[in-house]
């Protein structure tokens, strides 16, 4: 495991030091994970958008793109 010294305003510190209690190694651990987290779901999200604006404009009415998500909401028993 690699060390990282890290240096936090006095803000920052008294923020760690009440959110992590002892284990400060885990908790800036844990909220680094999350960020990775975060940030993959935002690519997968950009990525979603894209593709949307790249398939075009549907033919189909908003009537119709309804009927056909709540046809296959039932065939799934979601609705």
């Amino acid at each position: 495991m690699d060390r990282i010294t890290v240096s936090l305003d006095d803000g920052n510190s008294d923020w760690v030091q009440q959110q992590a209690g002892a284990n400060v190694d885990a908790y800036v651990n844990d909220v680094l994970r999350r960020d990775q987290e975060r940030k993959a779901a935002e690519a997968k999200l950009r990525d979603l958008i894209q593709e949307g604006l790249d398939s075009g404009i549907s033919p189909r009415t908003p009537q119709e793109i309804i009927a056909d998500a709540k046809a296959r909401l039932r065939a799934d028993g979601h609705l």
